[in-house]
Protein backbone atom coordinates (compact mmCIF):
# COMPACT_ATOMS: atom_id res chain seq x y z
CA UNK A 1 0.00 0.00 0.00
CA UNK A 2 1.41 3.40 -1.00
CA UNK A 3 1.50 6.25 1.46
CA UNK A 4 0.93 9.89 0.48
CA UNK A 5 2.39 12.58 2.74
CA UNK A 6 1.09 16.15 2.93
CA UNK A 7 3.40 18.98 1.99
CA UNK A 8 3.90 21.83 4.47
CA UNK A 9 1.74 24.07 2.28
CA UNK A 10 -1.10 21.53 2.25
CA UNK A 11 -0.82 21.06 6.02
CA UNK A 12 -0.97 24.76 6.84
CA UNK A 13 -3.80 25.33 4.33
CA UNK A 14 -5.92 22.71 6.11
CA UNK A 15 -4.77 23.83 9.56
CA UNK A 16 -5.57 27.53 9.10
CA UNK A 17 -8.46 27.36 6.66
CA UNK A 18 -10.14 24.01 7.10
CA UNK A 19 -10.60 21.37 4.45
CA UNK A 20 -12.59 22.89 1.57
CA UNK A 21 -12.99 19.43 0.02
CA UNK A 22 -15.16 17.96 2.77
CA UNK A 23 -18.31 18.42 0.68
CA UNK A 24 -16.49 17.09 -2.44
CA UNK A 25 -18.44 18.83 -5.21
CA UNK A 26 -16.31 17.21 -7.92
CA UNK A 27 -18.65 14.87 -9.80
CA UNK A 28 -16.10 13.06 -11.98
CA UNK A 29 -12.80 14.11 -10.50
CA UNK A 30 -10.58 14.64 -7.48
CA UNK A 31 -10.95 17.62 -5.18
CA UNK A 32 -7.82 19.69 -4.51
CA UNK A 33 -7.98 21.82 -1.36
CA UNK A 34 -6.95 25.47 -1.69
CA UNK A 35 -7.03 28.50 0.59
CA UNK A 36 -10.72 29.39 1.04
CA UNK A 37 -11.46 27.50 -2.16
CA UNK A 38 -10.97 24.22 -3.97
CA UNK A 39 -10.38 23.00 -7.50
CA UNK A 40 -11.45 19.84 -9.29
CA UNK A 41 -8.94 17.69 -11.13
CA UNK A 42 -11.12 15.97 -13.72
CA UNK A 43 -10.87 12.38 -14.85
CA UNK A 44 -10.28 11.80 -18.58
CA UNK A 45 -13.35 12.59 -20.65
CA UNK A 46 -14.79 15.24 -18.31
CA UNK A 47 -14.50 19.00 -17.90
CA UNK A 48 -16.12 21.95 -16.16
CA UNK A 49 -15.68 23.50 -12.73
CA UNK A 50 -17.12 20.41 -11.07
CA UNK A 51 -16.07 17.89 -13.77
CA UNK A 52 -19.77 17.47 -14.48
CA UNK A 53 -19.67 17.79 -18.28
CA UNK A 54 -18.58 15.30 -20.91
CA UNK A 55 -15.80 16.66 -23.11
CA UNK A 56 -17.37 17.34 -26.51
CA UNK A 57 -14.25 18.51 -28.35
CA UNK A 58 -10.54 17.77 -28.09
CA UNK A 59 -9.39 20.32 -30.67
CA UNK A 60 -10.46 23.66 -32.14
CA UNK A 61 -11.04 22.61 -35.74
CA UNK A 62 -14.76 21.86 -35.45
CA UNK A 63 -17.17 24.53 -34.21
CA UNK A 64 -14.31 26.42 -32.52
CA UNK A 65 -13.97 23.56 -30.04
CA UNK A 66 -17.46 24.46 -28.70
CA UNK A 67 -15.85 27.57 -27.16
CA UNK A 68 -17.73 30.88 -27.14
CA UNK A 69 -14.55 32.93 -27.61
CA UNK A 70 -10.96 31.67 -27.81
CA UNK A 71 -9.97 28.05 -28.28
CA UNK A 72 -6.40 26.88 -27.69
CA UNK A 73 -5.14 23.38 -28.45
CA UNK A 74 -2.62 21.57 -26.27
CA UNK A 75 0.82 20.90 -27.72
CA UNK A 76 0.06 17.19 -28.11
CA UNK A 77 -3.24 17.96 -29.84
CA UNK A 78 -5.23 15.78 -27.46
CA UNK A 79 -7.15 18.51 -25.66
CA UNK A 80 -8.31 22.10 -25.95
CA UNK A 81 -8.90 24.95 -23.51
CA UNK A 82 -11.56 27.65 -23.87
CA UNK A 83 -10.92 31.21 -22.73
CA UNK A 84 -12.68 34.56 -22.93
CA UNK A 85 -11.77 38.05 -24.07
CA UNK A 86 -11.16 40.70 -21.41
CA UNK A 87 -14.31 41.59 -19.50
CA UNK A 88 -15.79 38.08 -19.62
CA UNK A 89 -15.52 34.98 -17.45
CA UNK A 90 -15.98 31.31 -18.18
CA UNK A 91 -19.18 29.66 -17.00
CA UNK A 92 -18.99 26.47 -14.95
CA UNK A 93 -18.95 24.40 -18.14
CA UNK A 94 -15.65 26.12 -19.08
CA UNK A 95 -16.96 26.78 -22.60
CA UNK A 96 -19.48 29.60 -22.39
CA UNK A 97 -18.34 33.20 -21.80
CA UNK A 98 -20.51 35.62 -19.84
CA UNK A 99 -19.94 39.37 -19.27
CA UNK A 100 -18.50 40.37 -15.90
CA UNK A 101 -20.33 43.69 -15.92
CA UNK A 102 -22.51 46.05 -17.91
CA UNK A 103 -19.58 47.61 -19.79
CA UNK A 104 -18.21 44.42 -21.33
CA UNK A 105 -17.20 44.73 -24.97
CA UNK A 106 -19.42 43.49 -27.76
CA UNK A 107 -22.75 43.72 -25.91
CA UNK A 108 -25.91 45.68 -26.67
CA UNK A 109 -27.69 47.17 -23.66
CA UNK A 110 -30.68 48.77 -25.35
CA UNK A 111 -33.99 46.98 -24.87
CA UNK A 112 -36.19 45.76 -27.69
CA UNK A 113 -38.63 48.60 -27.03
CA UNK A 114 -35.84 51.09 -27.80
CA UNK A 115 -35.14 49.64 -31.23
CA UNK A 116 -37.67 51.95 -32.88
CA UNK A 117 -36.08 54.62 -35.04
CA UNK A 118 -36.72 57.91 -33.16
CA UNK A 119 -36.43 60.05 -36.28
CA UNK A 120 -38.35 57.89 -38.73
CA UNK A 121 -38.41 58.29 -42.48
CA UNK A 122 -34.76 59.31 -42.80
CA UNK A 123 -33.21 58.49 -46.14
CA UNK A 124 -30.41 55.91 -45.93
CA UNK A 125 -27.41 56.89 -48.04
CA UNK A 126 -25.22 53.88 -47.30
CA UNK A 127 -25.96 52.16 -50.59
CA UNK A 128 -28.46 49.33 -50.25
CA UNK A 129 -28.61 49.84 -46.51
CA UNK A 130 -31.22 50.99 -44.07
CA UNK A 131 -31.46 53.49 -41.26
CA UNK A 132 -30.03 51.87 -38.14
CA UNK A 133 -31.53 51.89 -34.68
CA UNK A 134 -30.16 54.16 -32.00
CA UNK A 135 -27.89 52.18 -29.70
CA UNK A 136 -27.45 49.10 -31.88
CA UNK A 137 -23.87 50.13 -32.75
CA UNK A 138 -22.60 51.68 -29.48
CA UNK A 139 -18.97 51.31 -30.62
CA UNK A 140 -19.52 53.54 -33.66
CA UNK A 141 -17.37 56.68 -33.61
CA UNK A 142 -17.69 59.86 -35.65
CA UNK A 143 -14.23 61.35 -36.31
CA UNK A 144 -14.05 65.14 -36.67
CA UNK A 145 -11.25 67.11 -38.32
CA UNK A 146 -9.54 70.23 -36.94
CA UNK A 147 -12.47 72.40 -38.11
CA UNK A 148 -14.92 70.19 -36.25
CA UNK A 149 -16.41 68.81 -39.48
CA UNK A 150 -17.42 65.20 -40.08
CA UNK A 151 -14.35 63.47 -41.47
CA UNK A 152 -14.48 59.69 -41.09
CA UNK A 153 -15.87 56.81 -39.12
CA UNK A 154 -14.13 54.95 -36.33
CA UNK A 155 -14.71 52.25 -33.74
CA UNK A 156 -14.25 52.26 -29.96
CA UNK A 157 -12.14 49.31 -28.76
CA UNK A 158 -11.77 50.33 -25.12
CA UNK A 159 -12.29 53.40 -22.95
CA UNK A 160 -9.10 55.09 -24.22
CA UNK A 161 -8.66 54.00 -27.83
CA UNK A 162 -10.39 54.30 -31.19
CA UNK A 163 -9.49 52.50 -34.42
CA UNK A 164 -9.94 54.15 -37.80
CA UNK A 165 -8.46 53.99 -41.30
CA UNK A 166 -4.93 55.32 -41.88
CA UNK A 167 -6.04 57.16 -45.02
CA UNK A 168 -8.32 59.28 -42.80
CA UNK A 169 -5.20 60.80 -41.21
CA UNK A 170 -3.70 62.16 -44.43
CA UNK A 171 -3.25 65.95 -44.39
CA UNK A 172 -4.81 66.17 -40.94
CA UNK A 173 -3.07 66.40 -37.59
CA UNK A 174 -5.77 67.38 -35.09
CA UNK A 175 -8.87 65.33 -34.43
CA UNK A 176 -11.75 64.94 -32.04
CA UNK A 177 -14.44 62.28 -31.86
CA UNK A 178 -18.12 62.02 -31.07
CA UNK A 179 -19.35 58.94 -29.25
CA UNK A 180 -22.95 57.86 -28.71
CA UNK A 181 -24.00 59.70 -31.87
CA UNK A 182 -26.90 58.63 -34.06
CA UNK A 183 -28.43 61.64 -35.79
CA UNK A 184 -25.36 63.45 -37.09
CA UNK A 185 -26.98 66.87 -37.55
CA UNK A 186 -28.75 67.01 -34.18
CA UNK A 187 -27.09 67.40 -30.78
CA UNK A 188 -28.34 64.47 -28.71
CA UNK A 189 -28.15 63.96 -24.96
CA UNK A 190 -26.51 60.57 -25.56
CA UNK A 191 -23.49 61.91 -27.44
CA UNK A 192 -20.12 62.93 -26.03
CA UNK A 193 -17.35 64.85 -27.78
CA UNK A 194 -13.77 64.00 -26.79
CA UNK A 195 -10.43 65.36 -27.94
CA UNK A 196 -7.76 63.09 -29.41
CA UNK A 197 -4.36 63.28 -27.69
CA UNK A 198 -2.43 61.59 -30.46
CA UNK A 199 -3.01 59.71 -33.70
CA UNK A 200 -0.90 56.69 -34.66
CA UNK A 201 -0.85 55.72 -38.33
CA UNK A 202 0.43 52.23 -39.08
CA UNK A 203 4.13 52.62 -39.98
CA UNK A 204 3.73 50.46 -43.11
CA UNK A 205 0.67 52.21 -44.49
CA UNK A 206 0.99 52.59 -48.26
CA UNK A 207 -1.07 55.40 -49.74
CA UNK A 208 -0.66 53.97 -53.25
CA UNK A 209 -1.89 50.44 -52.57
CA UNK A 210 -3.85 51.44 -49.41
CA UNK A 211 -2.27 48.45 -47.67
CA UNK A 212 -2.06 48.48 -43.85
CA UNK A 213 -4.94 50.97 -43.78
CA UNK A 214 -5.32 51.22 -40.02
CA UNK A 215 -4.68 53.86 -37.36
CA UNK A 216 -5.16 54.31 -33.61
CA UNK A 217 -6.51 57.40 -31.87
CA UNK A 218 -5.70 57.91 -28.19
CA UNK A 219 -8.48 59.78 -26.40
CA UNK A 220 -7.50 62.64 -24.09
CA UNK A 221 -10.11 61.57 -21.54
CA UNK A 222 -11.66 58.10 -21.11
CA UNK A 223 -14.96 57.37 -22.81
CA UNK A 224 -17.91 57.43 -20.38
CA UNK A 225 -19.57 54.09 -21.01
CA UNK A 226 -23.35 53.95 -21.30
CA UNK A 227 -25.82 51.86 -23.26
CA UNK A 228 -25.03 54.13 -26.23
CA UNK A 229 -21.23 54.14 -25.75
CA UNK A 230 -19.54 50.74 -25.45
CA UNK A 231 -16.47 49.09 -26.98
CA UNK A 232 -16.54 46.24 -29.48
CA UNK A 233 -14.50 43.08 -28.84
CA UNK A 234 -11.25 42.32 -30.65
CA UNK A 235 -10.92 38.60 -31.44
CA UNK A 236 -7.62 36.79 -31.36
CA UNK A 237 -6.09 36.23 -34.76
CA UNK A 238 -6.59 32.47 -34.45
CA UNK A 239 -10.27 32.80 -33.59
CA UNK A 240 -10.85 35.33 -36.36
CA UNK A 241 -9.28 33.12 -39.02
CA UNK A 242 -10.96 29.98 -37.72
CA UNK A 243 -14.57 31.17 -37.43
CA UNK A 244 -15.07 34.87 -38.23
CA UNK A 245 -13.37 35.17 -41.63
CA UNK A 246 -15.13 32.27 -43.32
CA UNK A 247 -16.60 32.91 -46.77
CA UNK A 248 -20.26 33.82 -46.51
CA UNK A 249 -20.02 35.10 -42.93
CA UNK A 250 -22.60 37.86 -42.63
CA UNK A 251 -21.09 41.10 -41.37
CA UNK A 252 -22.65 44.39 -40.32
CA UNK A 253 -21.17 47.71 -41.49
CA UNK A 254 -22.33 51.07 -40.12
CA UNK A 255 -21.62 54.69 -41.01
CA UNK A 256 -22.83 58.11 -42.14
CA UNK A 257 -21.21 57.94 -45.59
CA UNK A 258 -22.53 59.38 -48.81
CA UNK A 259 -23.54 57.93 -52.14
CA UNK A 260 -22.75 58.96 -55.72
CA UNK A 261 -25.01 62.02 -55.39
CA UNK A 262 -22.59 63.46 -52.83
CA UNK A 263 -25.02 63.59 -49.91
CA UNK A 264 -23.97 62.39 -46.48
CA UNK A 265 -26.46 60.45 -44.41
CA UNK A 266 -27.91 62.29 -41.43
CA UNK A 267 -28.75 59.16 -39.43
CA UNK A 268 -26.45 56.23 -38.78
CA UNK A 269 -27.01 53.61 -41.45
CA UNK A 270 -26.36 49.90 -41.55
CA UNK A 271 -25.74 47.32 -44.25
CA UNK A 272 -25.36 43.56 -44.01
CA UNK A 273 -22.83 42.05 -46.39
CA UNK A 274 -21.27 38.57 -46.59
CA UNK A 275 -17.53 38.01 -46.79
CA UNK A 276 -16.27 37.08 -50.26
CA UNK A 277 -13.52 34.61 -51.13
CA UNK A 278 -10.20 36.46 -51.29
CA UNK A 279 -8.95 34.87 -54.52
CA UNK A 280 -12.22 35.58 -56.35
CA UNK A 281 -12.17 39.12 -55.00
CA UNK A 282 -8.62 39.63 -56.29
CA UNK A 283 -9.74 38.65 -59.78
CA UNK A 284 -12.72 41.00 -59.63
CA UNK A 285 -10.57 43.90 -58.42
CA UNK A 286 -7.79 43.39 -61.00
CA UNK A 287 -5.49 45.21 -61.71
CA UNK A 288 -5.52 46.26 -58.04
CA UNK A 289 -3.26 44.02 -55.98
CA UNK A 290 -4.88 42.80 -52.76
CA UNK A 291 -2.69 41.67 -49.87
CA UNK A 292 -3.68 39.27 -47.11
CA UNK A 293 -4.30 42.32 -44.90
CA UNK A 294 -7.77 42.90 -46.33
CA UNK A 295 -11.20 41.30 -46.39
CA UNK A 296 -13.69 41.56 -49.24
CA UNK A 297 -17.43 41.77 -48.76
CA UNK A 298 -20.44 42.29 -50.96
CA UNK A 299 -23.24 40.63 -52.90
CA UNK A 300 -22.66 40.02 -56.59
CA UNK A 301 -25.16 41.90 -58.70
CA UNK A 302 -26.30 44.07 -55.80
CA UNK A 303 -25.46 47.73 -55.12
CA UNK A 304 -24.88 47.25 -51.39
CA UNK A 305 -21.72 49.00 -50.29
CA UNK A 306 -20.03 51.41 -47.90
CA UNK A 307 -19.17 54.79 -49.43
CA UNK A 308 -17.12 57.93 -48.89
CA UNK A 309 -17.47 59.06 -45.29
CA UNK A 310 -17.85 55.50 -44.03
CA UNK A 311 -14.04 55.09 -44.10
CA UNK A 312 -12.59 53.80 -40.85
CA UNK A 313 -15.97 52.61 -39.62
CA UNK A 314 -16.58 49.16 -38.16
CA UNK A 315 -17.35 45.87 -39.85
CA UNK A 316 -18.59 43.54 -37.09
CA UNK A 317 -20.09 40.09 -36.80
CA UNK A 318 -22.03 38.34 -34.05
CA UNK A 319 -20.62 35.09 -32.67
CA UNK A 320 -22.12 33.29 -29.69
CA UNK A 321 -23.92 36.41 -28.44
CA UNK A 322 -20.81 38.63 -28.65
CA UNK A 323 -20.07 41.25 -31.31
CA UNK A 324 -16.52 41.08 -32.67
CA UNK A 325 -14.69 43.57 -34.89
CA UNK A 326 -13.47 41.93 -38.09
CA UNK A 327 -12.77 44.88 -40.39
CA UNK A 328 -12.51 48.61 -41.00
CA UNK A 329 -14.03 50.29 -44.05
CA UNK A 330 -11.07 50.94 -46.35
CA UNK A 331 -11.78 51.45 -50.06
CA UNK A 332 -13.62 50.31 -53.17
CA UNK A 333 -14.14 51.20 -56.81
CA UNK A 334 -16.78 53.90 -56.59
CA UNK A 335 -19.88 53.28 -54.51
CA UNK A 336 -21.97 50.19 -55.04
CA UNK A 337 -20.62 49.22 -58.47
CA UNK A 338 -22.02 45.80 -59.32
CA UNK A 339 -19.62 42.85 -58.99
CA UNK A 340 -17.04 45.06 -57.24
CA UNK A 341 -16.78 44.07 -53.55
CA UNK A 342 -15.88 46.54 -50.84
CA UNK A 343 -12.40 46.29 -49.32
CA UNK A 344 -11.95 46.23 -45.54
CA UNK A 345 -8.82 46.20 -43.37
CA UNK A 346 -8.44 42.81 -41.65
CA UNK A 347 -8.11 44.03 -38.06
CA UNK A 348 -6.91 40.77 -36.47
CA UNK A 349 -3.70 40.99 -38.52
CA UNK A 350 -2.81 44.05 -36.43
CA UNK A 351 -3.51 42.81 -32.91
CA UNK A 352 0.19 42.82 -32.02
CA UNK A 353 0.70 46.34 -33.39
CA UNK A 354 -2.34 47.61 -31.49
CA UNK A 355 -1.03 46.12 -28.24
CA UNK A 356 2.46 47.51 -28.82
CA UNK A 357 1.17 51.06 -29.37
CA UNK A 358 -1.05 50.86 -26.29
CA UNK A 359 1.68 49.42 -24.07
CA UNK A 360 4.25 51.98 -25.26
CA UNK A 361 1.82 54.81 -24.54
CA UNK A 362 1.10 53.47 -21.05
CA UNK A 363 4.80 53.07 -20.33
CA UNK A 364 5.55 56.67 -21.33
CA UNK A 365 2.59 58.19 -19.51
CA UNK A 366 2.38 56.19 -16.31
CA UNK A 367 2.47 58.37 -13.16
CA UNK A 368 5.95 59.02 -11.85
CA UNK A 369 6.60 57.66 -8.38
CA UNK A 370 7.97 60.06 -5.82
CA UNK A 371 11.58 59.25 -4.90
CA UNK A 372 12.01 57.42 -1.62
CA UNK A 373 14.02 59.13 1.08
Amino acid sequence: MSTRYCSKLEFWTVYTDGNQCQSNMCVHGECVDQYQDYACRCRPGYEGKYCQYNITATNCSMNNGDCDHDCTESENGLSRICSCVTGYRLENNYRKCVPKGSSACGQLLISRSEYANPQGGLMPWMLGGEVGKKGESPWQVLVLNARGSFHCGGVLIDKNWVLTAAHCLQNNHRFSVRLGDYERLITEDTEVKLEVSKAFKHPNYNSQTVDNDIALLRLRTPAPFSKYILPVCLPSRAMAERVLHQNGTVTVVTGWGRDDTGKYSSALNVIKVPLVDHSNCSRQMFPHQLSNNVLCAGILGERIDACEGDSGGPMVTLYQNTWFLVGLVSWGEGCGIKDKPGIYTKVSNYNRWISQVQEEWDRKHQPQRAPTV
